[in-house]
This record gives structure tokens, C-alpha cells and sequence, in this order.
């Protein structure tokens, strides 16, 4: 990182860990939402760090948001900074002024039938946060950016394991607020969101780390620190391990992103963000269980800290597309190169 990128990291990282302690997650957790926690993100700028300075922000790039976005998972951030930041960079795209209040995101591309004469009339599922969504975006089948009025919207509120909003929004005829030109694929917000769901899960590993890390340094059995035990520094090795090839492929990502975007010819960061969130998903299983092993019954309570980023790596690797499915993409993104072509491709 650079000195500008560094200033960001530590004042993301103490902001985050001024304000949420323990008591600070299970009361936010309690009470669902914490406004004066979300104003004092908004003014230091965090939802604005990739947009445009001609259009208020930061003009940061994408390893700014992973910085951002990995802080959210170290700290277990409960609010929806990295949806609001993708909001924000996706209306500069389509050089739109950007919006206060959190954003949603509706995931699947638009149809002509959905977004008819002026308004908006679809059922969106799952979308973060959505009961405090002060606006939401999403992209039309056609490449264009639609700002959709969440006023007078129909929210059924469901939650993830984590116990964060997964909601689902129905809209009747809702105002389009502005809409502009985007120069990104129609999925490409689903990909985006992926991107952002493994920068947080790499903070979350590394948070699940630096506990298991001090817990088996402090904890002694049998005349000794568990740190000591042959097995159990095999077990932080391999959580080690996990966390930094999930941290590296994430920030590899977004930089192919700074560097190639979504589009073109030849190999864009399509592959890249598939393999981030691919490999983010994989290692949660690991990652997680690991993390409690090593620190036995008092990692499933609840007045411990460690499950308030256990929970989020569970909800968070099938949030965007799973394992599976994002194999399943870059499988499809090898075939069409053929052998020939492979290892040039992934190597380029």
C-alpha cells in the first residue's frame, strides 16, 4: 500500500475499533441499526472513498474499497458500507450525483417489463438492509443505472445468520430517481458485491486469527500455553494460510479491476473477481472451523467475541454466488480459451 492507502487502513481500523467492542455488536445487534455510527461513516467519507471527486468523493480505486471492505469484516461491521460503496461508485459511472443514506442493491438485472413507463414494479429478494435502504440501484438488461425511490415500498424483513437485514422489498410502480449510462456488463453488480464479500471475508479471517492466535498464547493446559502444543500450531498455520490466500486473491482482484476492468478484449477481472470469491468461499469452511477448535466450548458463546465473525463468514460465502457457482464461471471462462490458450490466460 502506499502512504495515502495506509492513512486510510488506520483510520478505518480505529474508527471500527473505538466503536465496536462487544457490548457495541450485541446492542447494535439488539437493536438493528446504529445511526450515530453510520453518520460518523458517512462523514469521514468511507461510502464515498471510490467515487469520483468531481462528484464529491475520494477518487480513491477499487484497493480502496477492499481496504475498506476488509475492515468491515475485521470489525464485523453491522451496516451496509460496502453495499452503500458500490452504490456510490456505480452512480459516478453513470455520472450521476451521489446520494446520502444507505443504498440497496438489487442483484438481478432489469427487464424492460420491470422498469415500464417511468417506474419500477418487481419483487427483489435478499437485499441488505433493505429496511433502511434510503434509495436502491440496479442495473437494466440494456447497461443502464436505475436510482429506484424506496418510499412506500413493501418490506418483509428476514435476516442472515449473522442476524443482519436480508430483506425482501416489493415495489409498486416506485419513481425512478435518475438514471444514466453505465459502460459495465448487466451482471456486473453481482460480481462487484462478490468482490466485496471476499475483502470481508478476508478481514473476518484474519480477525478469527489474531483471536485464536491470542487465545492459545494466554490459555495453558497442562503446565504449558496451548501456543506450545505441536498440533495446535499446526492448526494456526493452516488458518494462517487460508486467511492470506484469501486476503491476497481479493486484493489481486481489485486491482486486475483498477488496472483491466470488465470489460474488453482479452482477459478482463472477471476471472479474477470469480477466483476471489470462488477460493473466499471455499476457505470459510476451514477458516471457521479451525477457529473454533482451537478455542473449544468458549468459542460458541455468545458473550465471546469470536462468533460475531464466524457467523458472518457462514452467511457471507453463499451471499453473491457460493463456491460453486463461481467454479462453475471460471470453468466456463477456461473451456472457452481451450488448452491451448489456458495457461496464457490465467497467467496473463
Amino acid at each position: 500500500m502506499n502512504d495515502a492507502q495506509q492513512i486510510l487502513d488506520d483510520s478505518v481500523a480505529r474508527l471500527f475499533a473505538d466503536q465496536l467492542d462487544r457490548e457495541a455488536l450485541i446492542r447494535i445487534e439488539a437493536q438493528g441499526w446504529d445511526e450515530s455510527l453510520w453518520t460518523m461513516i458517512e462523514e469521514q467519507g468511507l461510502t464515498q472513498v471510490i467515487v469520483s471527486e468531481t462528484h464529491g468523493g475520494m477518487g480513491g480505486g477499487w484497493i480502496d474499497a477492499f481496504i475498506v471492505a476488509r475492515a468491515c469484516g475485521r470489525y464485523a461491521v453491522p451496516l451496509p458500507v460496502p453495499e452503500t460503496l458500490l452504490a456510490g461508485w456505480l452512480l459516478s459511472q453513470a455520472q450521476l450525483p451521489p446520494r446520502a443514506g444507505a443504498a440497496g442493491l438489487i442483484i438481478a438485472p432489469l427487464t424492460s417489463a420491470e422498469y415500464a413507463a417511468g417506474s419500477v414494479s418487481l419483487t427483489a429478494a435478499r437485499v441488505p438492509w433493505g429496511r433502511q435502504a434510503a434509495y436502491c440501484v440496479g442495473i437494466t438488461h440494456e447497461g443502464e443505472l436505475l436510482v429506484i425511490d424506496t418510499h412506500g415500498v413493501t418490506c418483509k424483513q428476514e435476516d442472515n445468520l449473522a442476524r443482519e437485514p436480508r430483506d425482501e422489498l416489493t415495489f409498486n410502480k416506485a419513481a425512478i430517481l435518475a438514471r444514466g449510462r453505465l459502460d459495465l456488463p448487466a451482471d456486473a453488480m453481482r460480481a462487484l458485491a462478490a468482490l466485496l464479500r471476499s475483502a470481508q471475508i478476508a478481514g473476518a479471517a484474519a480477525a478469527c486469527l489474531e483471536l485464536s492466535v491470542k487465545y492459545t498464547s494466554e490459555r495453558e493446559q497442562f503446565g504449558r500455553t496451548l501456543s506450545q502444543f505441536q498440533a495446535i500450531q499446526h492448526h494456526l498455520a493452516e488458518l494462517a494460510s487460508q486467511m492470506a490466500s484469501v486476503d491476497s486473491m481479493a486484493m489481486a482482484a481489485c486491482i486486475a479491476l483498477d488496472e483491466r476492468g470488465l470489460l474488453g478484449s482479452g482477459r478482463t477481472a472477471t476471472f479474477d473477481l470469480a477466483a476471489a470469491k470462488c477460493r473466499a468461499s471455499d476457505a470459510v469452511e476451514a477458516i471457521t472451523r479451525i477457529s473454533h477448535q482451537v478455542h473449544g466450548a468458549i468459542g460458541f458463546t455468545y458473550e465471546y467475541n469470536l462468533h460475531f465473525l464466524t457467523r458472518r463468514l457462514w452467511a457471507w460465502r453463499a451471499e453473491f454466488g457460493a463456491n460453486g457457482e463461481w467454479g462453475e464461471a471460471l470453468g466456463q471462462l477456461a473451456a472457452a480459451q481451450g488448452g491451448a490458450n489456458l495457461w496464457r490466460y490465467v497467467t496473463a
